[in-house]
């Protein structure tokens, strides 16, 4: 098992990350995206991009299609490559703002949020079929992962906090 560090909020690092990984050159069989936010208060990644928006979905969207050739060198007709990305039931509320996409007119967390997750379905959902389209040996799917006990909650509020302290070793994964 080898190291490399990628900073999903930071393009210039998944362009560094995805170049020291391609040196290696050795084969991708599976990517999984499963870095991200939760309803973090209004602050900007690097780049100027919304925190939601710019970690949780232009980080998977960069490095996906960064590795993408890799992946489909990769995959085979009796195994396919595979893309996974980690969304969340969330994304069923969630509205995609075009003509707003950084939530600068109106910010909410919760808002933010849902929109990089209904981002990241959707992505997944046209890079299948443009996979399937081309015949490629790579799939992608997008999973649900439920409520799972992780740092993620730490912005939210304290009912929510201490309702998590007393309700997670028999409700969270």
């Amino acid at each position: 098992v080898e190291f490399l560090y990628c900073d999903l909020a930071s393009m210039k690092s998944i362009r560094q990350f995805v170049q020291r990984f391609r040196a290696k050159n050795c084969p991708l069989h599976v990517l999984v995206n499963n870095a991200g936010v939760m309803l973090v208060p209004e602050r900007k990644t690097e780049d100027g991009f919304e925190e939601h928006f710019g970690l949780n979905y232009l980080g998977h969207f960069l490095l996906t299609n960064l590795l993408l050739d890799k992946l489909r060198q990769s995959g085979t007709h009796s195994h396919n490559a595979r893309i996974i990305t980690v969304s969340s039931a969330t994304h069923y509320v969630g509205k995609l703002h075009l003509s707003d996409l950084q939530s600068r007119c109106s910010y909410s967390p919760h808002g933010a949020y849902a929109q990089s997750k209904l981002a990241l379905v959707l992505f997944t959902y046209q890079l299948q079929h443009l996979l399937t389209a081309n015949g490629s040996h790579v799939t992608a799917n997008v999973v649900d992962p439920g409520v799972v006990n992780t740092e993620l909650y730490k912005h939210v509020f304290w009912v929510v906090k201490v309702a998590k302290w007393m309700t997670a070793w028999l409700f969270f994964k």
